[in-house]
């Protein structure tokens, strides 16, 4: 593993093309959408504070896009506030949660604006989610010696990083997969899809037996941006199309993405996503997937919890792996080459009463013994530290399929496409794969508007 992490992290350095995920980025794990809360803990009784002031009364804000505090990260980031203010007596922290995520992102500019960040907030990396707070002084910056000795890869530092300085802490090592019910596919005499022409002899038998093949999010679009990123990078070979298409040494107006899309809407007429999966959201996708209605589950690494959790059939629980998305059917584009960022992290607000306080918590939530070793061994993610110490051997079956797919990969991506157009762009970048998702365009067409997409991006991103 520790060549893993060596190699991941020359890897990420060479591959990120913009200095600033993931989820898009993604998700980084909020399963539960349309929701809002806010909770507080009891006020703990008075006692030396982490400042070493005795009898001081610190309380600050925690703001999450993990509803769910029972499972998954939200269990994690609980767990840890919780152990936090039992170690510092006088620290009260309350928890705000919102979901889904473009709820949360639009909370969070509205925070900015007003100058009320929470204290310590979910935050995404690269420049277009940074920049607005960076230019309002709004984020405390941080030195990698704040985290010297915690096993991080030095590359998931990139993605948080402008003008040299650091402005969140990355909290997972993202990366793109098919998750697969083993025993669904046998059952209906099917095996795991090597290439992408056998995803299509799936769906063709699955279809009659009344299974959803894949289950995927269709009304939050990044993850259709996810799956469009996947297949063109098995068309093209590689990541470098879509990186080069952004930065204009290259272009989107390109064979390998009209072929792409082509292939894409072939897969959505074929009836691969299911009926009506463009009105889908994060939590029925992944539901339909739990209940064992679909056979697949196109998501990140951080959805490998459901082999733990008690809300799906053990039967789904114990047939649950994961593989890499298929390679291309003339071999061209290889499973090894792997769609990774490190997207999600936390950032602190640099206008609080309590910022050097919530800074020290911070950077305790990810000294190893805690963030890393809590989510490994609960089953819930990757972290973007080194976990070798962690593992019991004990693991689930998906961690095990996960980790082998990350060690083996020989290519990673540095960043998905999303996440490196600029901000006024970006929405109508996911609207524009799905306009073509639904047919409403022609690739040709899809190829030359995402191309004018990226060209504004481009100059919006290098005035």
């Amino acid at each position: 593993m520790r060549k893993l992490i060596s190699m991941l992290a020359i890897i990420m350095v060479c591959a990120l093309v913009v200095s600033a995920c993931g989820n898009s980025n993604k998700n980084s794990g909020s399963s539960n959408a349309g929701t809002s809360s806010e909770s507080a803990s009891a006020s703990p009784s008075p006692s030396a504070s982490p400042s070493g002031e005795p009898g001081k009364q610190v309380e600050f804000k925690f703001f999450s896009n993990n509803p769910d505090r029972t499972g998954g990260q939200g269990l994690a980031e609980q767990k840890l506030i919780d152990q936090y203010m039992s170690e510092n007596p006088n620290v009260k922290i309350t928890v705000e949660t919102l979901s889904p995520d473009p709820q949360f992102q639009d909370k969070l500019k509205i925070y900015n604006a007003s100058d009320k960040l929470p204290d310590v907030t979910m935050m995404w990396g690269q420049k277009r989610y940074l920049e607005p707070l960076v230019k309002n002084n709004a984020l405390v910056a941080f030195t990698k010696e704040d985290f010297a000795g915690q096993g991080f890869i030095d590359a998931a530092f990139d993605a948080f990083t402008m003008d040299g300085k650091i402005y969140g802490i990355p909290k997972n090592t993202d990366f793109l997969v098919l998750y697969a019910n083993k025993k669904l596919l046998a059952d209906n005499g099917l095996e795991l899809p090597k290439t992408e022409a056998d995803l299509f002899k799936i769906t063709e038998k699955l279809k009659s037996a009344g299974i959803v093949p894949i289950a995927l999010d269709g009304r939050d679009s990044w993850p259709l941006a996810l799956l469009f990123d996947a297949v063109v990078a098995r068309k093209s070979g590689g990541f470098d199309l879509y990186h080069k298409a952004i930065d204009r040494t290259g272009s989107f107006n390109n064979p390998d993405v009209i072929a792409s899309a082509k292939k894409i809407q072939d897969m959505v007429k074929s009836g691969m996503f299911g009926d009506g999966f463009l009105n889908l959201d994060y939590g029925g996708a992944r539901n339909l997937f739990g209940q064992g209605k679909a056979a697949m589950y196109l998501m990140g690494e951080w959805e490998m919890g459901i082999s733990s959790d008690a809300n799906f059939p053990e039967d789904v629980r114990n047939n649950f792996i994961a593989i890499p998305w298929p390679a291309s059917d003339d071999g061209k584009g290889k499973t090894t080459d792997l769609l990774a960022w490190f997207g999600g992290g936390y950032s602190v607000s640099a206008k609080s009463e309590n910022t050097a306080e919530a800074k020290k918590f911070a950077i305790w939530l990810f000294q190893k013994q805690n963030w890393a070793k809590t989510v490994w061994e609960n089953g819930i993610t990757f972290p973007a530290q080194n976990y070798d110490e962690f593992k019991t051997g004990k693991e689930t079956q998906v961690q095990n399929d996960l980790t082998s797919i990350l060690s083996t990969s020989t290519v990673f991506s540095g960043a998905n496409s999303q996440d490196l157009f600029s901000t006024s762009t970006a929405k109508s970048y996911l609207d524009a794969i799905t306009e073509m998702m639904a047919s409403k365009t022609t690739p040709e067409k899809f190829a030359e508007k995402i191309d004018g997409i990226a060209e504004k991006s481009h100059k919006e991103m290098n005035p």
